[in-house]
């Protein structure tokens, strides 16, 4: 038997409590993305306002409060700074985020909430980083699909997130459940010139096309699958 894994570590975990045999396990890079679909758009931004942008859905586990908080400490610092959610709440989900609290949020004018969005493109071409503190993924998607898109990226330092981060040089990694380090990644990306942010974000691209590319993916698997 061969079993498949989306990342190393959870690879790693499996062997290590003895659930499967060292070789019987496989990782790859996720399921991988469509670097046609998300690909650079030109410069789509409507203002000078930096913009970081959290794309999921808003649960608890995929750092989404974490973020918040970050987004009131940035502020304090650069009032015009924007922070945008861009996902639906899960009520099936019990890590899903409360709406009396999304509502406070809004009604702060800490975040601006644009719901889901059955297109992301448009909303990740109009960031300047694209953030997901989550607590634990596969490979995150959202992120890999930033990368794409050519933006810098600010994930967690955890299973799976810290993957796709080359720190320093296509983002950053955070802290786990750690809103002030988390603001701090904000903070540099904010630091950077505007090319610099474009070079960050361009390395990403290059990254996703050699390492995260969905047809590598399913030549990969489809390798593993033939060998079988």
């Amino acid at each position: 038997k061969k079993f498949i894994f989306e990342n190393i570590e959870d690879r790693e975990l499996f062997e290590n409590e003895y659930i499967i045999t060292k070789g019987q396990g496989i990782s790859v890079k996720g399921c991988g993305v469509n670097t046609t679909y998300f690909h650079p758009y030109p410069n789509q931004k409507v203002n000078e306002a930096m913009v970081f942008s959290f794309v999921g859905r808003l649960l608890y586990d995929k750092g989404v409060k974490e973020f918040v908080e970050a987004a009131r400490i940035i502020k304090l610092r650069h009032p015009n700074t924007q922070f945008w959610l861009v996902g639906e709440l899960d009520p099936d989900n019990p890590a899903t985020v409360e709406k009396d609290e999304l509502i406070e949020w809004v009604d702060s004018d800490i975040v601006y909430y644009h719901g889901f969005q059955r297109d992301v493109r448009p909303f990740i071409s109009k960031s300047d980083c694209v953030v997901l503190p989550s607590y634990r993924e596969a490979i995150p998607r959202t992120i890999t699909e930033a990368m794409a898109m050519a933006k810098p990226v600010i994930t967690t330092d955890t299973a799976g997130c810290r993957e796709a981060v080359d720190v320093e040089v296509n983002g950053y990694l955070a802290k786990l459940r750690d809103a002030n380090d988390l603001a701090e990644s904000m903070q540099k990306i904010i630091s950077l010139t505007e090319e610099e942010r474009k070079s960050m974000g361009q390395a990403g691209r290059n990254i996703v096309m050699n390492q995260f590319d969905d047809r590598l993916i399913a030549n990969h698997i489809y390798d593993i699958i033939s060998k079988i």
